[in-house]
């Protein structure tokens, strides 16, 4: 009995496996009968337009189309406040007139046509809602625009989403990546092969083969063209080969030149190897020939109808009506196909098609059902590409109508998932996008660490940061706080190497070269300093990076080098933004020898030195010794003296040992030893400085041995 029982269970399954066929074969041959004798064949529209009327009333201004049978249409509000109407399997003229009205409600009606729908598009203001009052029956379509009823749509999209929203219909609708056929990679029989080409030949088409096989497209593809040129008997077979690799390098146009240029060769292949034949219907519907590529996919359907791979076919035929205007027959191939191939990947790829068409309809407050049915599908699916793209929508839905923050961390996710996917130029865009609004909408100001990490996770991305007022200036702020000078060069380096922070280069040069100052690196100090004034010559802040460039070079001894970076400070109208770049210059000046600049230099630094205090006011003593030598080697000792004596009535400056001592010279040179030897006696007994006071008392003892010469007979 169990042995029995077993076999009766076994003919069970069996005669259900063999309905269930039977169902899929019958479904798929109905849809090939409804696909030849439907209106998409025929592109006989089913409805006619009769009249357009717009009528201002007192609070709103109503939109009429009456139509010659009752009307199939959808309504879709636009981004920039605009709504289209969509009329489907609809003829009629494009009414030019009606671009020119215009009135408190809505602008000008544009009527175009989209397969063979007619469509009309207008914008509306700002702060007016629309309403359907079409009467159920009636051959037409109403709208109102205005203010006065019901109450206010709410807003179909964030604020500071726009650079989102733009694009987003052609991507939702219109963005086609290359379709993956299902069907396996056959390669080419080898034995014939070596009928149509030698040894080399057949290694080179092979390897071709191969790399095709393997993705290596652009090694492909000059494998292939190697065979194209020439009237061989390979080359129908190359050109096959090409056209399938230029598909899948989404060079649609060279991919259906090198198809048609095969066929006409060898039309029997198309027969002989359905992948390929799908990637020549593929490449006409895209090159626009929609018929026509319906044609040659339908007859590869019909010839596949028990095969797993027709329903995908199905899907891509319903996909060309689309783009014919077919929406309604569309739409039946997309429901039949989810509700009835379950174990088959046209299933999940017909209920994104379903789901896209809800996209544009989405608002902040009804968006997550739509979402929820993407991430389903993207849980559900085992198709690696199909997984990608309903993934994608579902960010994308965030994006435009969730949180910041939240669709932010989805797009971060999206990417890490799939750092190479065909949607990455389109999540760099978005993530741009939400990492400016996430940082506008942040009070940073006692976040300074959480700004760091900000700054450091989206760095790739702070392009539309870049042009927010202060960005860089906070982000520095917020480093300097956190004492993280490091990490802030390393920061700013990466953003300089990025041609969207240009505006802000000068800034960050500036901001590098002053950290890596402060860190004792005058290496990279310098390096930056030179970027700017090469890159940024003109700028405003160029002569302030000059004398910051001669401090450093002063710093290292460099003295030929602060002359030559500084010298520009002597000319005529120029004035130093630093006083102590008079300073360095005149050191360096004197070591140089160079007196007569020297001193000229030390004088325009003396009186912004007595105005100041810090750094400039410890360098006033050394600036006046410095002045008086150099005048004193340019032979005035008046002067010199003059100098130093201005520079001994300061009160209070600091370090006058190194004045008394060069006034006690400069009276000894000039023959008053007397006044010489009292400056002398003041810094060897009142100094504060060792060294000057050593240099004093050995004066003493010259003046004393001196002396005691002269009074010995």
């Amino acid at each position: 009995m169990g042995a029995m029982s077993r076999a009766y269970d076994i003919r069970r399954d069996i005669r259900r496996f063999l309905s269930l066929h039977a169902l899929s074969v019958t479904l798929l041959t109905a849809l090939l009968s409804g696909f030849m004798t439907s209106p998409a064949v025929a592109s006989l529209p089913a409805n006619s337009l009769h009249r357009v009327s717009l009528r201002q009333k007192q609070h709103f201004t109503r939109i009429t189309i009456a139509l010659e049978n009752r009307p199939h249409y959808t309504l879709s509000r636009l981004p920039g406040n605009r709504l289209r109407i969509r009329l489907a399997d609809t003829d009629g003229p494009l009414l030019k007139k009606f671009r020119r009205y215009s009135d408190t409600n809505l602008g000008g009606v544009v009527f175009s046509r989209s397969g063979d729908s007619l469509v009309l598009t207008f914008p509306f203001a700002t702060d007016r809602i629309w309403r359907d009052v079409s009467v159920d029956g009636v051959n037409a379509i109403t709208l109102d625009i205005g203010t006065q009823f019901g109450s206010p749509l709410p807003p179909a999209q964030r604020s500071g989403r726009d650079r989102i929203w733009s694009g987003v219909e052609k991507l939702v609708r219109d963005f086609d990546p290359p379709l993956k056929s299902e069907f396996p990679f056959v390669p080419t029989d080898q034995i014939l092969l070596k009928n149509l080409l030698d040894r080399d030949g057949q290694e080179v088409f092979l390897a071709a083969e191969a790399a095709l096989y393997k993705g290596n497209l652009s090694e492909a593809e000059e494998g292939f063209a190697q065979f194209t040129s020439r009237k061989t008997a390979i080359q129908p077979l190359a050109l096959y080969r090409l056209g399938e690799t230029h598909y899948k390098l989404q060079k649609y146009s060279q991919a259906l030149s090198s198809f048609r240029e095969a066929e006409k060769l060898w039309p029997a292949f198309l027969n002989l190897n359905p992948a390929v034949t799908f990637y020549y219907g593929d490449s006409i519907a895209r090159g626009g020939d929609l018929s026509a590529a319906r044609s040659l996919l339908s007859g590869l359907i019909a010839r596949l109808a028990e095969k797993k791979f027709a329903p995908v076919l199905l899907v891509r035929m319903a996909d060309i009506l689309v783009r014919q205007g077919h929406e309604q027959e569309a739409l039946g191939v997309y429901r039949t196909v989810s509700e009835n191939f379950r174990d088959n990947k046209a299933t999940w790829i017909a209920m994104l098609r379903l789901k896209d068409r809800d996209f544009l309809q989405a608002t902040p407050w009804n968006y997550l059902s739509l979402g929820n049915a993407y991430l389903d599908i993207y849980r559900q699916s085992n198709d690696i590409d199909l997984r990608e793209e309903s993934l994608f929508k579902y960010v994308l839905l965030e994006s435009l109508h969730g949180e910041a923050s939240d669709a932010l961390r989805q797009v971060v996710m999206f990417q890490r998932k799939y750092p190479r996917g065909v949607y990455a130029a389109v999540c760099r865009t978005i993530r741009e996008v939400l990492v400016a609004q996430v940082y506008r909408e942040t009070e940073w100001a006692r976040k300074s660490s959480g700004l760091i990490l900000f700054a450091e996770e989206h760095q790739d991305y702070l392009a539309e940061c870049m042009e927010q007022p202060e960005f860089l200036q906070k982000i520095v702020r917020a480093y300097e706080t956190a004492g993280r000078p490091i990490e802030l060069i390393r920061l700013l380096s990466f953003l300089l190497e990025r041609q969207w922070a240009s505006a802000g280069a000068p800034f960050m040069y500036e901001t590098v070269a002053e950290n890596a100052e402060l860190l004792g690196d005058t290496v990279m100090a310098e390096k930056y300093m030179r970027m700017f004034l090469q890159k940024f010559a003109s700028h405003p802040r160029a002569r302030l990076i000059l004398e910051r460039l001669g401090g450093l070079l002063y710093s290292e001894g460099r003295h030929q080098e602060t002359r030559d970076t500084l010298l520009w400070l002597l000319n005529r109208g120029e004035k130093a933004r630093m006083a102590e770049s008079y300073y360095y210059l005149g050191r360096s000046l004197w070591a140089l020898r160079q007196f007569a600049p020297a001193y000229r230099s030390m004088e325009l630094y003396l009186p912004r030195g007595v105005d100041h205090t810090g750094k400039a006011a410890r360098l006033l003593p050394d600036a006046y010794y410095v002045a008086a030598s150099a005048r004193e080697s340019a032979g005035d000792r008046k002067g010199a003296l003059r100098l130093i004596e201005a520079g001994l009535k300061k009160p209070d400056l600091e370090g006058r040992d190194e004045l008394l001592y060069k006034a006690g010279e400069l009276h000894l040179h000039a023959g008053r030893t007397q006044r010489a030897q009292t400056y002398f006696e003041q810094v060897a007994t009142k100094g504060s400085d060792p060294d000057w006071q050593n240099l004093a008392r050995h004066a003493l003892q010259t003046l004393e041995t001196n002396a005691g010469s002269k009074a010995t007979p």
